[in-house]
């Protein structure tokens, strides 16, 4: 499938007959971009180098439990993770998925069930990715990126204005009392709306053609503020 190209797989495993097996597999589906690693050392410094999208985890690795990597991962990330393991009893599945895993395959496996699994987690990640762009007119809200898309352009957001337009943008095209923006953003409504002021002000540079005319974040005289979602689909 051509969407294969277009992802990254960090496979991990301390089995050398089944990392090289996995990799011209997944080379030979379409997957264009496949790591291997043998160990959590490994895993991390393909992590911090590489671009990765999915990872096929092993949980028995020789320098320790692959949910030791998979704790320091949902730390920061919600990168997707399958759970390829001899292990098949109910806590390690329960953990695993309390620990947002996309999905848990034991051992052994068909490889054509991974690559099934593995396509459905990534259309899973297409799809969310794709609601995660929201259009505001002639500007892209990319909450995944943290930026706006403008003039072809990417605008970055700093991280309270990211943080406010997120709120916003989930109650989009609704009325926001200045009140609950502040509970959602300071946990405090009454120390901080001249600094949420300067904020608005500050996103407004960035989402409008005229910030002393906005269209897109409009203000609501006496009840709070409105995000106005494009009129293109998303």
């Amino acid at each position: 499938m051509d969407f294969r190209k277009d992802f990254s797989i960090l496979v991990v495993d301390d089995e050398k007959n089944l990392l090289e097996n996995l990799y011209n597999f997944l080379k030979d589906k379409g997957f264009k971009k496949v790591y291997t690693a043998k160990n959590l050392k490994e895993s991390r410094f393909k992590l911090e180098n590489f671009k990765i999208d999915l990872i096929v985890l092993d949980l028995m690795l020789p320098d320790g439990s692959g949910f030791d990597l998979l704790k320091e991962i949902r730390l920061t990330s919600d990168i997707a993770v399958i759970i390829l393991s001899a292990l098949d009893g109910i806590d390690d599945r329960r953990e695993g998925f309390e620990n947002k895993i996309d999905d848990y395959i034991v051992k052994p496996f068909l490889p054509d069930e991974l690559l099934w699994r593995i396509d459905a987690v990534l259309r899973r990640s297409i799809k969310n990715k794709n609601k995660e762009k929201i259009n505001l007119g002639n500007v892209i809200f990319d909450k995944s990126k943290a930026v706006l898309e403008k003039n072809g352009k990417e605008i970055v957001l700093t991280a309270k204005q990211f943080k406010i337009l997120d709120y916003l943008s989930e109650n989009i095209n609704m009325i926001v009392s200045i009140d609950k923006i502040l509970e959602n953003i300071w946990q405090d409504s009454y120390s901080y709306e001249s600094t949420l002021i300067t904020h608005i002000y500050r996103l407004r540079e960035k989402l409008e053609d005229n910030p002393r005319e906005p269209k897109i974040l409009i203000t609501i005289k006496g009840l709070g503020y409105k995000l106005v979602k494009g009129n293109k689909n998303d």
